[in-house]
């Protein structure tokens, strides 16, 4: 039930207006949503929301109206009665799906056991504790999630290094920027926080309001993204060598006597070790490392460090480092911890964890099956975590080592575009006995699918928000994760479809109803579901300088510069520069066959990750992919702007047209992720084309050693004009073609 502005009881033919939180992306902004006649008819943003204050982004809005009806919405479940791919398929029923589904994954478990059957789930739209729990029960632990690569890494750092036994209990997991606590100094580094978001802070209206006071503002990015704005420094970072930058600000901060002495001496656990190691970093090598003037990152050092309070942004920039993505993002909290900006106003702060019973059920899956999760003996940290690692899974369904997986559960997740070496995606999901997927359009994944089921999205769907909670001024919030105003055909939300798919495979018992386990996991907090959904959120207040009282939640009891959880697992305890899988320092020899360096990822604020190519209000804001390159650097190869250049790797290449801007490093050429194009009649609908992910390398051997993120930046490649396409500036009316 939606908080209602105007009385429910009113004629139907008025317009009436309800509260509800808009889930186009996993922010949750605050919109006011009009109906007519059970329709709704607009969608604007909502004044009062304390976070986005009637703003929205250009994903919400008339666009979450235009995708709640498109006609090319899933609406009914579907199987496939063609060859694997052919686009052949018949209308069933729920039941009808259901029964086949459980039956086959049943199956499987009797003749290769449970292990064989994997679950998968897109980005943190909160069904991730849901999916658990199925699985747990049914007996596998092969659960994986692009979070590998996308910022549970930074998750999984900061309990090693911070929270420990206080995430996800009273600490939320990881520290993020405090921008209602005027900054003074605010540090981007590898981030678009305001065209994006993570971990329930939203970006784009805080950030901008905490910009208004004019903190000293760096950039660390080899990509000036036009959302930063202005900027006082850019420090344009060689892709894959920020733990080498990071230990030079350390280096430089320790010996210059900058560092906060009584933190450190206090809190923290290690520190002559990371002054020892930091020493290794001098400005004169971190510049030759980084490809950064040695003084300017003197000077940005000092900032930072000077100018109290300060904050760092992460973002999908040191998640996508591969060898040394856990370690560059462990080498930035000890920044933050010896400057003493961690938990205080203004800095990086941990919000409080919102007290639930996670509905996951972990102690449901026996010791002996969680020891045989795929990758999880290789990626210590991403075990942990609790997921199997997905470049080893996929290679598993074609090779069965090191035993088979026969069949996957997909839920909101587009794997064909979204991980790494798109051709070896699709032969392993060709190989499957049972690839059953569920989404709200049909993608290129569910068209090599078994069975598909339509979903529920924004405004069709009602469920508690279990993580990725709202960080707000000085308080998280507990919201609802959506609110169903419509319900068209039959479709469900992830919740509905796990708890049916539980239901029919035989744990009745724990899959009673969604409302059900949505009570049971609200019980700490002292409210039932139904009373959630009468509010608009309930707010939990944030304390500062937790660790005076508590220390900090690891074996040490305090901030671990020297991590001992990591030298339990056999990685070195400190954070150190390792060369990226390919660099031209690791690879000279290809860096002459290849001499530009590849960012894949450039976030789009019209899309999420893969979504919403076929929304037309949005895909005219950006109708193709576009190659980002600097003038110079297009000049020396005859590239001008709108024509179309090919980037090719050792894996691939795509043909994109060329975007000329002097905001990225002239050896660097960056493309954006995610894409597909829905119109195209193909069942893989153009990912060949278009999708970064065809340049990238699925190799487990290339990827961090803890965590297991795949490399996805800083790949050598070569850039050159298409010479069998007229340039777009050559046509006779100077103007760009759309992609359409």
């Amino acid at each position: 039930m939606a908080v209602v502005i105007q009385n429910r009881e009113t004629d139907r033919t008025s317009d009436r207006a309800f509260k509800a939180v808009c889930r186009m992306c996993h922010g949750g902004c605050g919109t006011i949503v009009h109906m007519q006649d059970g329709r709704v008819t607009e969608v604007v943003g909502d004044p009062d929301h304390p976070i986005n204050k009637g703003k929205l982004c250009s994903k919400a809005g008339q666009p979450s109206i235009d995708q709640l009806y498109h006609p090319d919405r899933l609406d009914y479940p579907l199987m496939r009665v063609g060859p694997r791919g052919s686009g052949k398929w018949r209308r069933a029923t729920w039941d009808e799906a259901l029964d086949f589904v459980a039956g086959e994954m049943q199956r499987i478990r009797r003749e290769t056991g449970a292990e064989s059957v994997a679950f998968a789930r897109g980005m943190g739209l909160n069904n991730t504790n849901i999916v658990s729990r199925l699985a747990n029960l049914f007996g596998t632990p092969n659960v994986i999630a692009i979070s590998y690569f996308c910022y549970a890494v930074r998750v999984a750092a900061c309990q090693i290094s911070a929270t420990g036994k206080f995430s996800n209990k009273t600490w939320d997991g990881a520290v993020v920027p405090d921008f209602y606590s005027n900054p003074k100094c605010i540090v981007e580094w590898g981030s678009q926080k305001r065209t994006s978001n993570d971990h329930g802070l939203i970006g784009h209206i805080p950030m901008t309001d905490a910009l208004r006071g004019r903190p000293a503002h760096i950039l660390v990015d080899p990509r000036w993204p036009s959302s930063a704005g202005p900027v006082d420094q850019w420090l344009a970072i060689r892709p894959g060598t920020d733990a080498a930058m990071a230990l030079g600000w350390i280096n430089l901060i320790i010996e210059e006597g900058l560092y906060d002495r009584e933190f450190v001496e206090k809190y923290c656990h290690g520190f002559e070790e990371l002054r020892a190691r930091a020493k290794e970093y001098p400005l004169h090598k971190v510049a030759e490392i980084t490809w950064c003037d040695a003084d300017a990152i003197g000077r940005a050092a000092r900032t930072y460090a000077t100018t109290k309070p300060a904050c760092i942004v992460l973002g999908n920039g040191t998640d996508h480092a591969g060898l040394n993505t856990f370690q560059s993002v462990r080498a930035l909290f000890c920044l933050m911890a010896i400057t003493g900006n961690i938990d205080v106003p203004g800095g990086n702060v941990f919000y409080p964890a919102i007290p639930l019973d996670y509905p996951d059920m972990k102690d449901k899956l026996s010791p002996q099956q969680a020891a045989k999760r795929i990758g999880g003996s290789r990626f210590k940290a991403l075990d942990r975590h609790g997921f199997a690692h997905p470049p080893t899974a996929l290679r598993a369904m074609v090779s069965g080592e090191p035993y088979p997986v026969r069949a996957m559960i997909v839920t909101g997740s587009n794997i064909a575009t979204t991980y790494p070496n798109t051709r070896a995606v699709i032969d392993a999901l060709k190989s499957l006995d049972l690839l059953v997927v569920q989404d709200i359009f049909m993608t290129p994944t569910a068209e090599l699918a078994d069975v598909v089921l339509p979903a529920a999205g924004n405004l069709e769907r009602d469920e508690p928000r279990l993580h990725l909670h709202l960080k707000g001024p000085h308080a998280a919030y507990m919201d609802n994760v959506s609110t169903r105003l419509v319900s068209i055909a039959e479709r469900k939300s992830d919740w509905e479809f796990i708890v049916a798919l539980g239901q029919k495979l035989g744990f009745e018992e724990y899959f009673p109803s969604v409302a059900d386990i949505a009570d049971a996991a609200l019980k700490p907090t002292g409210v039932t579901w139904e009373q959630l959904k009468q509010r608009e959120f309930i707010e939990f207040p944030l304390e500062y300088r937790k660790y005076e009282k508590a220390g900090f939640g690891t074996p040490t009891g305090k901030f671990e510069l020297y991590s001992t959880m990591m030298r339990e697992w056999g990685y070195d305890p400190l954070p150190g520069h390792v060369e990226p899988p390919e660099s031209p320092v690791r690879n000279p020899e290809k860096f002459s066959e290849f001499p530009l360096l590849l960012i894949t990822g450039s976030k789009q604020p019209m899309y999420m990750h893969s979504q919403n190519r076929q929304v037309e209000s949005l895909r005219r804001l950006a109708p193709e992919p576009l190659l980002e390159i600097h003038p110079r650097t297009a000049a020396s190869l005859s590239i001008r702007d709108g024509d179309f250049a090919w980037i090719e790797t050792s894996h691939g290449k795509l043909r994109m047209r060329a975007h000329l801007h002097d905001r990225i490093h002239e050896r660097v050429v960056g493309i954006p992720h995610g894409w597909w194009r829905p119109e195209d009649p193909d069942p893989m609908h153009g990912i060949f084309e278009t999708c970064s992910n065809v340049l990238t390398d699925d190799d487990p051997d290339l990827c961090d050693l803890a965590f297991g993120s795949s490399p996805l930046k800083g790949l050598l490649c070569r850039v050159y004009r298409d010479e069998g396409e007229r340039s777009a500036l050559d046509r006779a009316d100077g103007t760009l073609s759309a992609a359409h």
